[in-house]
C-alpha cells in the first residue's frame, strides 16, 4: 500500500509518502521548506553514499514519481548532516533547527493517521482552480488576485490565500507597460536569459514542456505566452514578462519612497 500523506510545517507542505510500509519524505519538499538549493540535500548524500545506504529510495507515488526521497532515518541523518552554523543564509539555518524540533510531532502525526490525506490528483486541481480565477479575471478586468484567493480558500487552503497578501500587486493584462523576455531582463539584472529562465522556474513562474517554457497560474500574473513565428516559418510558443515579474519574483527589489537614493555618476 502506498499513500501520499501531507502535513505543514509554516505554510509549506511535507508530504510523507507510505512506501513498503515505510514513512519517505521527497527531498524537494525538505529542501524548499528549509530554503536550501534544491540540489544542497542531494549533493551531501552522493558525498555520503555508504552512510546513506538504505535510507534513500526514488519515490513510486503518483505525487513524487522519480523523485529522490529519505526515509525516517534518513531524515534524521540529514539534519545531523547539515551544519546551520555554515550556512550563508542565516533564515534558513533558524528554519531547520525550528524544523529538528518539529518533526517529531510529524512523526507522531503519521504514526496516528492524523496528517490529511491528499488525492492524487491535488496538484492538477490546484492548477485547474487557479487557471480558471486566472482567466475570469482578465475576463472580467477584475483583480486576479482576489479570484485566486477565492479559489485557494474552495480548496481548503486558506494559509495560501492569505499569504497572496504578502505579494506585489499583480498586473492586469492590458494595462499600459514594458514587455520583456528573458535577454531583456537578463540585461537589467547582471543575468544570461538561461539564468533568468531558471530564476522563473524556481520561483515558480514557469514550467518547463519538453522544449518549451510554459506560464504557471503564479506566472499567468505577471506575463503572457505567445505565438512567436521565425523567419523559417516555424512558430513556437514563447513567454514575454511584464516589468513587475521583477519585484515579485526577487529579481529586484522595491524601493520604498523615503529611501535616499544614491547620487547619479558624474
Amino acid at each position: 500500500m502506498t499513500d501520499a500523506l501531507t502535513a505543514l510545517f509554516e505554510g509549506k507542505e511535507v508530504r510523507a509518502i507510505e512506501q513498503n510500509g515505510e514513512v519517505w519524505f521527497p527531498l524537494i519538499d525538505l529542501t524548499d521548506m528549509w530554503g536550501l538549493h534544491r540540489n544542497t540535500l542531494r549533493d551531501m548524500i552522493k558525498r555520503n553514499e555508504k552512510k546513506f545506504q538504505g535510507f534513500v529510495s526514488t519515490c513510486a507515488h503518483v505525487t513524487c514519481a522519480g523523485q529522490v526521497a529519505v526515509n525516517e532515518p534518513g531524515l534524521y541523518l540529514l539534519m545531523g548532516a547539515v551544519n546551520t552554523s555554515r550556512l550563508k543564509n542565516p533564515q534558513a539555518a533558524e528554519v531547520i533547527l525550528r524544523f529538528q524540533r518539529w518533526v517529531p510531532k510529524l512523526i507522531q502525526q503519521y504514526r496516528k493517521k492524523e496528517i490529511v490525506q491528499a488525492p492524487a490528483n491535488q496538484d492538477e486541481q490546484i492548477k485547474s482552480e487557479l487557471s480558471r480565477a486566472s482567466l475570469i479575471a482578465q475576463e472580467t478586468g477584475g483583480d486576479p488576485r482576489a479570484f485566486q484567493r477565492v479559489a485557494l480558500e474552495k480548496l481548503g487552503l486558506g494559509e495560501y490565500a492569505k499569504a497572496l497578501d504578502t505579494l506585489p500587486p499583480a498586473i492586469i493584462h492590458g494595462e499600459p507597460g514594458e514587455w520583456m523576455n528573458p535577454t531583456d531582463i537578463g540585461y537589467e539584472c547582471a543575468l544570461t536569459a538561461q539564468q533568468v529562465n531558471y530564476w522563473l522556474l524556481n520561483h515558480e513562474f514557469q514550467i518547463r514542456d519538453g522544449p518549451l517554457w510554459r506560464l504557471t497560474p503564479k506566472g499567468m500574473d505577471y506575463g503572457e505566452e505567445y505565438v512567436f513565428e521565425a523567419t523559417s516559418k516555424h512558430s513556437e510558443i514563447r513567454i514575454r514578462w511584464h516589468r513587475s515579474v521583477l519585484i515579485a519574483s526577487g529579481l529586484k527589489r522595491s524601493q520604498a519612497e523615503t529611501q535616499i537614493a544614491l547620487p547619479a555618476k558624474v
